[in-house]
């Protein structure tokens, strides 16, 4: 089993959630950057070829290896910070909202996507700590429906099923959630999904950093078919055990009579938001799976 098999199986997601659960901060954190360190360290590994490449990227391709090996064991030491965070917590929904503090942007966004008869497409970029945010939403109230990603391994179908006890309403993306994600939609509700786990087998290749990416571009076609307008929400860690969820303004979507002209130019105009927030904290994007495959090779 490769190494981002076994971070993703029941057994490593269940390992993670016991160990957090358990485990006191002061020990919790020093374990996390243990942890971190071990994963850094083997440079051969899918998971750590696949973020030196998105990193190199995201740097204009200007990082050397041994600022690539920096920033590498800083993102997976944020994210391990990020998964104690979250498993320590699920149950103390108090400690949560003192962790998780939502922008009077966003704020202001979510309370008029609730007023509105217009829908909202929330998408997010997997930044700092996404689950823990989802968490926060729920416990102020918000009820979005979350679109994740189509058929998820074992251990993220563990996640999943822990995320709907939490109060999170997150169904993988499939015909029939794409069918429910549209009523509400309509009818004047939001939902959220995701923007940069890459699909391989996808017929679209927006520019992402300047360079095409086979991301994610259903919520283009989920805004249209609509009329919802598309924000991008992302987490950022402000300090230790401390975070802020943040949006973009409300992204107007166009039409065009070529479908992959439409999918694409718009998609570019969100990812072109999400660029923001990576540029703002490039450590704290957690995206493990090789954005642009070209680069796996060309990064040094």
């Amino acid at each position: 089993m490769s190494l981002q098999s076994l971070l993703n199986s029941p057994l490593g997601v269940g390992s993670a959630l016991a160990l957090g659960r358990l485990i006191p901060p002061s020990i919790g954190y020093r374990l996390a950057s243990l942890a971190a360190r071990i994963i850094a360290s083997r440079k051969g590994s899918n998971i750590v070829r696949s973020l030196r490449a998105n990193q190199w990227v995201v740097s204009g391709q200007h990082l050397t290896s041994e600022q690539l090996d920096y920033i590498t064991l800083e993102t997976f030491r944020h994210t391990a910070v990020c998964l104690y965070d979250l498993y320590h917590n699920l149950n103390r929904p108090k400690e949560i909202a003192r962790m998780i503090k939502l922008s009077d942007k966003l704020r202001n966004t979510l309370d008029e996507s609730l007023k509105s008869k217009r829908g909202t497409v929330f998408i997010a970029p997997h930044l700092s700590n996404f689950d823990l945010a989802g968490r926060a939403f729920a416990l102020h109230g918000y009820n979005i429906m979350v679109l994740s990603y189509p058929q998820p391994p074992g251990g993220y179908r563990w996640q999943n099923r822990m995320r709907k006890q939490y109060g999170i309403d997150i169904v993988p993306m499939s015909t029939e959630s794409l069918r429910e994600g549209k009523e509400r939609l309509r009818s004047g509700g939001a939902i959220l999904t995701g923007m940069d786990r890459p699909l391989p087998s996808s017929n679209y290749a927006p520019k992402f950093f300047g360079f095409p990416a086979p991301v994610p571009v259903t919520y283009v076609r989920l805004g249209i078919m609509t009329n919802s307008t598309i924000v991008v929400a992302a987490c950022i860690g402000i300090k230790p055990g401390g975070y802020l969820v943040d949006c973009s303004d409300p992204i107007e979507l166009i039409p065009h009579a070529d479908i992959k002209t439409e999918i694409e130019i718009n998609a570019e105009k969100a990812l072109r938001e999400a660029e923001k927030f990576i540029h703002s904290r490039p450590e704290q994007w957690s995206m493990f799976y090789p954005v642009w495959p070209w680069a796996l090779e060309k990064a040094p």
